[in-house]
């Protein structure tokens, strides 16, 4: 028979991600899918592709090798509250030819078992969405943010994407310099650039799992998901919170500018209070500051537009952009860097962390060594100097360790943690 072989399986929003390994750690398969959160598919989809990265892993390897697997799930809230749930994951289970028990636990679980082998602990996490958890015998007993891309989600790849789209805004109708990190967001939405939809998270570090943490908190409701809506903004508003939130559309001018007719927001009437011509680009520069003109009012105003036709989530792709900004030096994308630092250890402060207990960093922006991680990192160094640092890497891994610990038990399975995760830096 060989080796007993372990599952574990991290499903986020946008993609499923399997592992299957002998329980001391060595990888014999690996198999992905499309998103598996409940919340935004719901159950029927979510299992198909849950079901999909299963038998990826599993190769060619007979299921009942298998005798343990852990399933991380966001919206597990969402999964389980559906009637129907049970029995189709229990014929899926079976179709792909496990016997074995299979636990179904929160997202929150497996990544922070991806960090640490510890049971207790703080868990902090920017992909997608934002969100920190306070874990007591690795389950969630707190939380902070995680409340979506419209209401929170501070410090978040979106959050920082979108600060990065302003400030490219506030460099084109003149309000800051035009410099490297202004110039990068309008080439990649408007000069022939690869665009939002273009996936720049892959930038931050090529074997890094984009979809780790980006639906984590999203069981603090059941109708709760943190991730932002794959929805166009410019579509009408569904109901609901979060990926069912009503849309905001943004301000778009919809008459072309031109000399001869500027914005009606700012004619010399509305300055001046007194009617008058037309007024010259020139002169109107004059009125409103030196750094106005009304070519750089229609170039902000395309990118609202380039924006606005995108879906919401699209926006974290320009995180990159800003660590690379900031490595060079510039000012907007350095202040960015701090404020998402800033927000991220206060959200982190919110759930307690204690002296002596492991810390866990996790989702695309902090474990890719970015400078959000080190800003983070240094933070923490700081505020908690006896908590060690973790970083989950892959959801999966962690999953396949939690499975791999109900064969081996608590001191073996911390023997081969490192086995599954790496060293966790």
């Amino acid at each position: 028979m060989g080796d007993p072989c372990v599952v574990g399986l991290d499903v986020g929003g946008t993609h499923s991600r399997a592992l299957l390994a002998t329980a001391g750690g060595r990888v014999l398969g690996t198999g992905r899918a499309g998103g598996g959160n409940p919340t935004v598919l719901g159950a029927e989809a979510a299992i198909a592709n849950i079901v999909t990265a299963l038998r990826a892993a599993l190769g060619e390897v007979a299921g009942e090798r298998v005798e343990a697997c852990v399933v991380g799930v966001a919206g597990v809230s969402t999964l389980m509250a559906d009637p129907k749930a049970p029995g189709a994951l229990e014929r899926a289970w079976a179709d792909a030819g496990l016997s074995c028990p299979v636990r179904i636990v929160s997202d929150v679980t497996v990544s922070f078992a991806a960090g640490t082998p510890r049971a207790d602990g703080t868990l902090l996490v920017s992909g997608t969405g934002a969100v920190a958890a306070r874990m007591r015998d690795r389950l969630p007993a707190r939380f902070r943010d995680g409340y979506g891309w419209l209401l929170g989600d501070e410090g978040s790849g979106f959050w920082i994407g979108r600060q990065a789209a302003r400030a490219a805004i506030a460099a084109a109708d003149g309000r800051a310099p035009m410099a490297e990190l202004a110039k990068a967001v309008l080439a990649a939405l408007l000069d022939q650039g690869p665009g939002l939809t273009s996936d720049l998270t892959s930038d931050l570090d090529p074997d890094l799992d984009p979809d780790l943490g980006s639906d984590l908190g999203s069981d603090l409701d059941p109708s709760l998901d943190s991730s932002p809506t794959t929805g166009r903004r410019a579509s009408a508003a569904p109901a609901g919170p979060t990926t069912q939130t009503a849309q905001v559309a943004p301000a778009v001018v919809t008459k072309p500018l031109s000399r001869q007719h500027p914005d009606s927001a700012v004619t010399p009437k509305s300055i001046s209070g007194k009617e008058s011509n037309p007024t010259p680009e020139g002169s109107l520069a004059a009125v409103l500051g030196a750094g106005f003109t009304l070519r750089g009012r229609r170039r902000a105003t395309e990118l609202v537009r380039a924006v606005a036709a995108q879906p919401t989530v699209a926006l974290g792709n320009l995180a990159p952009l800003v660590m690379i900004a900031s490595e060079h030096g510039d000012p907007a994308a350095r202040q960015i860097v701090d404020d998402a630092a800033r927000v991220l250890v206060d959200t982190l402060a919110g759930v307690g962390p204690v002296a002596g207990e492991p810390v866990v960093l996790g989702g695309s922006v902090l474990v890719s060594k970015s400078p959000v991680f080190e800003a983070v990192a240094a933070a923490v160094a700081r505020r908690w100097p006896d908590s060690p640092l973790g970083l989950a890497r892959d959801g999966a891994a962690g999953a396949g360790w939690l499975a791999a610990r109900e064969l081996l038990g608590e001191q073996a399975a911390a023997e081969v943690h490192r086995a599954f995760t790496g060293d966790g830096r």
